[in-house]
């Protein structure tokens, strides 16, 4: 599907006063709920090139695909930038099917690098978190 046939669709769909609609073209899935679009190729997501880790690092990666979260309810980042954690720290969450799995962290450490953007799409095993180990 190319992006002049997506426009086309999308503008038929917001004058036709649907509150959702999904379709299914070729090799597109189309979900489009009041003002929200999403559209995928409904073959798997690659993932994005694997991140190396430094001595000490761990790098945090995406148990499944889904929509990342890196703030709660109340729009407070789980974990920032410089941030020391526990092992089991909530790093953030990722949404699949409208449930929401929380990323924990596997090691004490510090937050090194956060290589998503607040609800940005993840693949399986993409690269979350960045974390320096502590003793």
């Amino acid at each position: 599907m190319d992006t002049k046939a997506l426009a086309e669709i999308l503008e038929t769909l917001k004058q036709s006063g649907f509150a959702e609609v999904e379709l299914d073209y070729q090799d597109w899935h189309l979900h489009v709920r009041q003002g929200t679009v999403s559209a995928m190729p409904t073959e798997p997501v690659a993932a994005p090139p694997a991140t190396v880790p430094q001595a000490g690092e761990t790098v945090v990666k995406s148990p499944l695909v889904g929509i990342m979260h890196l703030a709660d309810e109340q729009q407070q980042p789980f974990v920032t930038v410089g941030q020391t954690v526990e092992k089991g720290t909530i790093l953030g969450q990722v949404e699949s099917m409208k449930l929401f799995n929380e990323i924990k962290s596997p090691v004490a450490g510090k937050v090194q690098q956060i290589l998503v953007q607040d609800r940005a799409g993840v693949a399986y095993n993409a690269p979350l978190f960045v974390l320096q180990e502590v003793d």
